[in-house]
């Protein structure tokens, strides 16, 4: 038999494994494809004289052809008062902050192009653009490989991802945004003005819709009839659904005799409850009684009876 605390930690246990989105495994590490794509992008500076602002494009190996990466470095206070607009698809705001704090941090943009559904695979959705990325690293080192990404955060306006182009689809389609952090965890959101998102912490982008379009309602028909049949495997209004009408009809009729019954007992038991420590409270008083004085007689104590009310008169008060 379970207990009140065991079913509890049980059931937050249940819901904290249930996702936002189930993530397939996949044989394309993303998280190794970030530290690839690093590399490569810091290689994009010039050995002497790198601008402050400047954005340089880089070169990803031969076997990664179709992404496309860049790299831009700024000076943090400047990142935080003035943002950036315009790296590429990204409008970065103003009062950008970065844990921990460094002096100047480098922006890696990635493009993936044909490698989107390869490395960020969504069943059952389709992509309508390709999945783009904005992370940032310590600017200290420029050679260096392998870096841990900074925790970028944008606490007052959003980051917005502004697509150019998107794919056309037929009606009954919804295009939706789908945000990937670093951890795994996926999250979908509203699109904004057909084809910006927006997004408060480093990540990659995406726009998507579902394989499968939402099914477009039947029209309602020209003429009901007023007794529809309520029986049998044929035509009309019965069947199954009348069979599953009765069930539900039953078991709410069942349902409501069982809740009543419950109250009833309810009611019952507290009365009893009430009745019980009330004989309990006139017992207990009834043990008592009333408690005698007590004097000393010699060197015991007795019980005395308290004074008469009435004085008594003796006869010698009668002579006058």
């Amino acid at each position: 038999m379970f207990s009140f605390p065991s079913f509890s930690t049980i059931l937050i246990l249940f819901l904290t494994k249930i996702p936002s989105f189930p993530s397939q495994p996949t044989p394309f590490s993303s998280r190794l494809l970030d530290s690839t794509l690093q590399d490569h992008a810091f290689q994009s500076f010039p050995h002497h004289r790198s601008k402050t602002g400047t954005i340089y494009t880089g070169n990803v190996p031969v076997n990664l052809t179709g992404i496309t990466i860049s790299a831009l470095r700024l000076r943090s206070g400047s990142l935080r008062k003035r943002g950036y607009n315009g790296y590429k698809e990204f409008n970065i705001p103003k009062g950008i902050v970065e844990n921990p704090y460094v002096k100047r941090v480098i922006l890696v943009y990635h493009n993936l192009g044909n490698w989107s559904q390869v490395y960020y695979p969504l069943p059952g959705f389709l992509y309508l653009t390709p999945v783009v990325g904005l992370l940032g690293y310590n600017a200290d080192n420029m050679t260096a490989k392998g870096l841990p990404e900074l925790d970028l955060r944008a606490p007052e306006d959003p980051i917005m991802v502004k697509f150019e182009t998107l794919k056309v689809l037929g009606n009954g389609y919804s295009p939706v945004c789908v945000f990937f952090d670093l951890f795994g965890g996926v999250v979908f959101d509203h699109v904004l003005n057909g084809s910006v998102c927006s997004c408060v912490t480093q990540g990659h982008v995406g726009i998507v819709v579902e394989s499968s379009p939402a099914p477009v309602p039947a029209p309602a028909p020209d003429h009901v009839p007023e007794h529809p049949i309520a029986g049998g495997n044929g035509g009309g209004g019965g069947g199954r659904g009348g069979r599953n009408r009765g069930w539900w009809v039953g078991g709410s009729v069942a349902g409501g005799v069982l809740l009543a019954a419950l109250v009833v007992v309810l009611v019952l038991w507290v009365r009893w409850c009430r009745g019980t420590k009330r004989i309990e409270k006139m017992t207990v008083a009834a043990d008592r009684g009333v408690p005698l004085a007590v004097a000393a007689v010699g060197r015991a104590e007795v019980p005395v009876a308290m004074s008469t009310r009435t004085k008594p008169i003796l006869e010698s008060e009668y002579v006058t």
